[in-house]
């Protein structure tokens, strides 16, 4: 038999046999269920136990079912009740619908077809269970993901108001710091979140390509496009676009980009039929936008049409008591995808997680931490950490001096210093560069190292 619905169910039957043969069946079903004997004592055990859904019979004696219906009705008029009739009380079943009453089952009770009226009857209800549950551990992952010091505090605050709305937003903060996973959060807590969420990042889109991927294109709309292709404010609607990058969007596609805030609706790369869409945006930057803007380097009119809400994410270094939750956390998550029991920080090597200036933010000690899961030991010391920081791309920034002068002098020195922190090994050097196996492999071989 499958997992139990979580429902409640009150079964209220006058004859013992059968209510005791039947509450077996539906306990074998629903994960609580609990019997009385007539309408009094159903409406005693309501009240306390406050079921998800009522299942009486209708002629009982001390009280009947429809008046345990009228009584519950006026303290609960939204939890279901299912009664039991033989279909030949006319008058009884008049009074029912009055009551409202969710559903009858036709006597002598058929459990299985009792069991899929419950069903049916609960199906609302078990939405709204679920949805709590995902609402719980959404919230849940904001302080776990996001931190928990006072300025995050603050943040998750406007983030779970923010929302509620469809307003347009704009996430400010350093690299690295989370912006682009707050974005995902904020739409995972709206009523969007059943609609897709999608990314661009404009700093990676060169003019010539941004219009097409943003609007979509007609075919034969340019040399090349030989069939229609979407956008990504189409493919988005109903949903939520993060633009990431905003701060280096072309003047030509702002001002694109402010049509369709403002018009809701935009004309494709040679089309002639404008194309509706229901987007909300979130985008996000790394500058101070409205001193970009007061800079002449980002259009005004926009950052205020994108700016309904704006929120500025703190640096790590900034964050105190974060520090140490993001890390155990990082590294605990590493550990069970290792199958393996985290590594224990010692005091010490806590200390130089505070001294660090973490200049790459959360994204840097995330990478950290997975470095620090798999050569680590049962403790992890200052020492250790300070030998995997000294190695992290953003250190190695921080000498111009030794930094290689091509790519593929910077991609060799990459696989060396992961080899060598590998110990010589392939597989979890590839690992530490977050490189496919097949991909690693074919960069070593390309190296000849």
């Amino acid at each position: 038999m499958g997992e139990k619905s979580p429902l409640k169910i009150l079964y209220v039957e006058d004859e013992p046999k059968l209510r005791e043969r039947l509450s077996l069946m539906l306990g074998m079903c629903f994960r609580t269920v609990c019997t009385a004997a007539n309408g009094e004592e159903g409406l005693r055990i309501f009240s306390l136990e406050r079921p998800d859904i009522v299942v009486s019979d209708i002629r009982m004696p001390v009280m009947d079912g429809l008046e345990m219906t009228r009584c519950i009705r006026q303290v609960a008029p939204k939890v279901p009740v299912i009664l039991c009739t033989a279909f030949t009380e006319t008058s009884y079943l008049l009074r029912s619908i009055e009551l409202g009453v969710s559903a009858y089952v036709r006597k002598p009770l058929d459990c299985e077809q009792l069991i899929e009226t419950i069903k049916e009857t609960a199906a609302p209800i078990l939405q709204g269970i679920e949805l709590e549950i995902v609402r719980s551990r959404e919230q849940v992952s904001l302080e776990f993901l996001l931190g928990q010091s006072p300025a995050m505090s603050q943040v998750i605050g406007q983030a779970r108001q923010i929302a509620r709305t469809d307003f347009s937003t704009i996430l400010q903060g350093e690299t690295g710091v989370g912006k682009s996973h707050l974005a995902l959060l904020i739409h995972g807590l709206s009523e969007r979140r059943d609609r897709p969420f999608v990314t661009v990042n404009l700093s990676s889109l060169p003019e010539s390509l941004a219009e097409s991927e943003l609007f979509g294109h007609t075919k034969g709309a340019f040399t090349g496009a030989e069939s229609a292709k979407k956008g990504l404010f189409e493919e988005a609607n109903g949903g939520t676009l993060f633009l990431d990058d905003v701060d280096c969007a072309t003047p030509a596609i702002q001002a694109k980009i402010l049509h369709v805030v403002e018009q809701k609706r935009f004309y494709p790369v040679g089309g002639t039929k404008t194309v509706a869409t229901n987007t909300r945006i979130i985008a996000a930057t790394n500058r101070d936008l409205l001193l970009e803007a007061h800079q002449g380097n980002f259009r005004k009119d926009l950052y205020y049409r994108l700016g309904d809400l704006v929120i500025t994410i703190p640096p790590l270094r900034e964050r105190g008591v974060d520090l140490e939750l993001l890390a155990r956390a990082f590294l605990n998550e590493v550990s069970l995808e290792l199958n393996r029991t985290p590594p224990r920080i010692t005091p010490d090597a806590i200390a130089q997680l505070h001294r660090h200036p973490w200049p790459g933010n959360v994204r840097e000690l995330k990478s950290a931490m997975k470095r620090v899961a798999v050569f680590s030991g049962a403790t992890v010391s200052a020492a250790e950490l300070a030998s995997v920081l000294s190695k992290m791309p953003e250190a190695m920034a921080k000498r111009p001096d030794e930094r290689p002068k091509t790519f593929e002098e910077a991609q060799r020195q990459a696989m060396v210093e992961a080899l060598a922190a590998a110990g010589g090994k392939k597989m979890e050097a590839a690992r530490l560069l977050d490189l496919d196996y097949n991909r690693f492999k074919r960069i070593f071989d390309k190296y000849r190292l």
